[in-house]
């Protein structure tokens, strides 16, 4: 593993307020964009550590030439690039926070670009709260990116009812919505020092590997005070061709989410109605995806459904309002139990809930493609 540290002419061994890990594989069409995006107030006490991991394209050159600019110009970030062999995205992300002296950690994917200054805006919210273990933002969903029919929404966690930070510091426990959608891990920044005490780390696995799910939950879980705010500054790619959020292996949504379990089960929220709701929702809608597909029949998929359900309780199960009475039915058969599974009434009220929360956040076409009455037609996956 070769590391090398470019932009700065005479070395510096003071730390830096935050530390921010660019894991690259293959994404030389993108990668100047996001790191050219990545700028602060911070200046250098922001330090970019962009690890390629094993990339076969011009990626590695993309980011010699970023730093190459960086060298002489205060108002970039200190760059550091680490250059090693393949080993997946939790593995760079691993490599980057072990080399990374930042009183806090970011991750920006290297397809993806800020809309300001994401890392100096959290970084002032973490000063004002007191230094808390995270501070988490929303973030723009870029749908159909770099084509005519681009749109940005914000992310189904905004104005969920979190407190922000304004009003104090929260925790899983009091907003375990912070866990219920996707798991955004890089619109947020982590204290370095809980992320070590917790033994906090990426799982290592080949490609993308869902990885950010149980590193979601852990970070999550083990937070004694969390900083949020309804504010987005991170612009994530919905739908690239190819990334792992439209390219799935079958197995892999439930073996995190079993993981993502385990976490909770050992953690103090382990009978926290709400985190436990939170989990389930998640459950249901990865099996969900399932149903109805050739992965359904394979034998692995079945017992990992069967799994997933087994540690699902029978009263959480059958209360979640965003689950068809169908759904819980088949949680029913499938664990062997029995119970009241609820109304199709109550179902689509519940529906028509985040349907008019859709509206209102990102306008009627978002609504539409979220409840599915519409589709772009490269689209590969419908808006979660």
């Amino acid at each position: 593993m070769l590391v090398t540290s470019p932009s700065t002419s005479t070395p510096t061994h003071a730390p830096h307020r935050v530390s921010v890990v660019v894991p690259t594989y293959n994404v030389e069409r993108y990668l100047d964009q996001c790191l050219s995006s990545i700028r602060s107030k911070l200046g250098r006490g922001l330090q970019l550590i962009i690890v390629n991991d094993g990339s076969t394209d011009g990626s590695l050159k993309i980011a010699q030439a970023y730093a190459d600019r960086a060298r002489n110009d205060q108002g970039y970030p200190d760059v550091l690039i680490i250059d090693k062999a393949n080993g997946g995205y939790g593995a760079a992300v691993n490599a980057g926070f072990d080399v990374a002296d930042g009183e806090y950690l970011g991750i920006v994917e290297p397809d993806d670009y800020l809309d300001g200054d994401l890392f100096g805006e959290l970084y002032a919210i973490a000063e004002a709260c007191d230094r808390p273990d995270i501070v988490k933002s929303t973030y723009k969903r870029v749908w159909m990116a770099d084509t005519p029919e681009q749109r940005i929404w914000g992310s189904l966690l905004r104005h969920r009812g979190v407190r922000t930070w304004d009003s104090g510091c929260t925790t899983l426990g009091e907003s375990p919505q912070l866990v219920r959608w996707h798991p955004s891990i890089w619109s947020a920044i982590y204290r370095r020092d809980f992320l070590v005490s917790t033994n906090t780390r990426m799982v290592e696995a080949p490609g993308a590997g869902w990885v950010d799910n149980p590193f979601v939950m852990r970070t999550m879980c083990q937070a004694q005070r969390i900083a949020f705010t309804d504010d987005a500054w991170y612009c994530y790619r919905e739908d690239r061709p190819g990334s792992s959020s439209v390219t799935k292996v079958p197995e892999l949504s439930l073996v995190r989410w079993l993981q993502m379990a385990d976490e909770v089960r050992q953690s103090r929220w382990a009978n926290d109605e709400g985190v436990l709701t939170s989990l389930a929702s998640i459950g249901f809608r990865h099996v969900s995806h399932l149903w109805g597909t050739p992965a359904e029949h394979d034998a692995r998929i079945a017992s990992l459904i069967q799994e997933v359900f087994a540690a699902i309780p029978l009263h959480i199960a059958l209360g979640l309002d965003d689950v068809s009475p169908a759904a819980k039915q088949r949680y029913l058969t499938i664990t062997g139990q029995t119970g009241d599974v609820g109304s199709n009434l109550s179902y689509r009220l519940a529906l028509l809930r985040e349907l008019i929360y859709s509206w209102r956040e990102n306008g009627w076409y978002f609504a539409c493609e979220r409840a599915g009455l519409h589709r772009h037609p490269d689209t590969s996956r419908q808006p979660s």
